[in-house]
């Protein structure tokens, strides 16, 4: 892959992840209301979840709209589905604060969350379906050039989503008052909310 090639695909990845969609709602919600860490491998479980479909996408795209389409309206559905019941889940943590870590989920939780939440996003697919084309040839994609490309792409989204994560994490400070967690709480309840109704409307 040469440079003009790396440079297109990490800034098409930088910018589809920082778009406003299901994903970024779901890290503004973790990050805002459990800090850096949780929303860290929240991130990883997504960008893997990217990484899975742009694999499809690089590997199988003849076979995508024969196999694949037909159930992507209800992977789409539960994927929403999930996000509405995470949001439920916020919305009556009333007894949850910011500083209690004991309340968290484990790494690995927020990981699978992650990966569940891009996994159920088929739009992410159609993306890459709808822009690589433009930019490689994938009639003849070899294993090393496929590595390089899901490499590119991978850094791109983890720099956006991190940038994000990071931003998110220093606002927080701002709400860090007394009498605020159920505020954030629900915030971050209405946000996943959306972030679900969002993906399932799609």
């Amino acid at each position: 892959m040469d440079i003009s090639q790396f440079i297109a695909l990490f800034l098409i990845a930088f910018v589809f992840v920082i778009t406003p969609g299901p994903g970024t709602l779901a890290v503004f919600a973790k990050s805002m209301s459990q800090g850096f860490m949780p929303t860290f491998y929240l991130s990883l479980g997504m960008v893997l979840g990217d990484l899975i479909y742009l694999s499809v996408v690089i590997f199988s795209l003849e076979l995508f709209s024969d196999l694949i389409t037909p159930v992507m309206n209800y992977v789409r559905i539960l994927g929403g589905v999930y996000l509405i019941y995470l949001g439920i889940q916020a919305w009556n943590a009333h007894k949850i604060t910011l500083s209690e870590a004991s309340k968290r989920k484990s790494n690995i939780s927020e990981f699978l969350t992650g990966l569940l939440i891009s996994i159920t996003n088929p739009k992410v697919m159609i993306f890459y379906i709808a822009i690589l084309p433009a930019f490689i040839d994938l009639s003849d994609v070899s294993l090393v050039y496929a590595l390089e490309i899901l490499a590119t792409v991978g850094v791109g989204l983890m720099v956006g989503i991190s940038m994000i994560n990071v931003m998110v994490s220093r606002i927080k400070i701002l709400f860090s008052k007394p009498g605020m967690d159920k505020r954030i709480n629900q915030l971050v309840a209405i946000v996943m909310v959306l972030a679900g109704v969002l993906l399932g409307a799609l």
